[in-house]
């Protein structure tokens, strides 16, 4: 079969989320041919993309794309002979090894999930922007449950690791059920242009225009939705202000010589805000640091302590700056961000 190399090297790449770091099930680390698409499946994400081919076969993931990306011809030729996959081109001749047969038992599973991708729903426009403004809120520790997730609500979109909380309200509602799927899988999925859904058993599938399929599972659990929305019910009430371009890089000035926070969640920063001026200190056992900044404001003087790693992710987003008694918010449009000030952290 002789097929346009850039093009199955670019397949091959989009496919990638869905190889396992390590054999924990038989072909997790494998790209699967089928007649008509390739796969992955690593138990926690199944991708697919639309691929004629004339061979099945299921070959090692990470050699075989290196083998691909390195061969610089623009046509390849690949057949299937002596339960080995053999690659050619005008200036590279190749054979790998195929899974055996024994072992040989994703195919059938992936193509039952298949079969169960149907009644596609259309996904809000503003899907793919809510779950990015939101995963990072998600806890990195799996073992924690909903709190390491994206929870999707109606047309709402939550995500907290329980010092800070994010939240979206997207353009249309997910019409069949609520679900919660991990931060990780969610920033994968973002990179996807997907525009359907729909959920079987414990999976919820996503599909591009182009046919690409991203399956992720979801787990129980529910986020306290009425806590977090009364977090935010009063947000428009708040003094606010836009924190300068530069703040940034000024925090990254001064974390050599911030002080752990005891949580190990990050570095104390303080902003004292006052006349259109913002200062920024840092101190630890080495010695302090200040920096002057300008803003617009005129208020009354403000004093913020506040995680230096969590604040440098918000700004990413949005630099609206909003607060109430030891609660700090941001805003951008649909999206709204809130964590406390690190004298609450503990």
């Amino acid at each position: 079969m002789k097929t346009d190399r850039m093009e199955l090297r670019n397949k091959l790449a989009a496919l990638k989320p869905g190889l396992a770091k390590r054999e924990f099930i038989a072909q997790a680390t494998h790209f699967i041919f089928f007649d008509n698409l390739i796969a992955t499946f690593n138990d926690k994400i199944l991708i697919t993309t639309p691929f004629e081919c004339d061979v099945v076969f299921s070959v090692k993931g990470e050699e075989f794309f290196r083998l691909i990306d390195g061969i610089t011809d623009d046509t390849i030729n690949i057949e299937l002979k002596d339960k080995k996959i053999k690659v050619r081109s005008s200036s590279t001749s190749s054979s790998m090894a195929t899974i055996s047969e024994d072992q040989n038992n994703l195919p059938e599973l992936i193509k039952k999930m298949l079969e169960n991708m149907d009644e596609w729903k259309i996904l809000p426009s503003d899907f793919l922007n809510a779950i990015s403004l939101c995963a990072f809120s998600a806890s990195n520790d799996l073992s924690s449950g909903v709190r390491a997730c994206i929870s999707i609500v109606g047309n709402r979109c939550y995500a907290t690791d329980g010092n800070r909380v994010s939240r979206y309200c997207m353009e249309d509602n997910i019409k069949e059920k609520d679900f919660n799927i991990f931060s990780k899988e969610a920033m994968e999925l973002s990179k996807f242009p997907v525009v359907d859904y729909c959920i079987h058993d414990k999976w919820v599938h996503f599909k591009t225009a182009d046919g690409v399929t991203f399956s992720t599972s979801f787990i129980k659990g529910e986020l306290p939705v009425k806590k977090i929305e009364e977090i935010f019910s009063d947000i428009e009430k708040y003094p606010s202000l836009e924190l300068p371009d530069n703040l940034k890089v000024t925090l990254d000035n001064v974390t050599m010589l911030a002080s752990d926070l005891t949580n190990n969640s990050g570095r104390a920063t303080y902003l004292h805000i006052e006349d259109g001026e913002i200062i920024v200190k840092a101190s630890n056992d080495l010695g302090w640091v200040e920096k002057n900044l300008r803003c617009k404001y005129d208020g009354e003087p403000i004093d913020i302590g506040i995680n230096n790693r969590f604040l440098a992710q918000i700004l990413q987003k949005t630099a609206t700056l909003s607060w109430f008694e030891n609660k700090l918010y941001f805003s951008s449009g649909n999206f709204l961000h809130a964590l406390m000030q690190i004298d609450s952290l503990g």
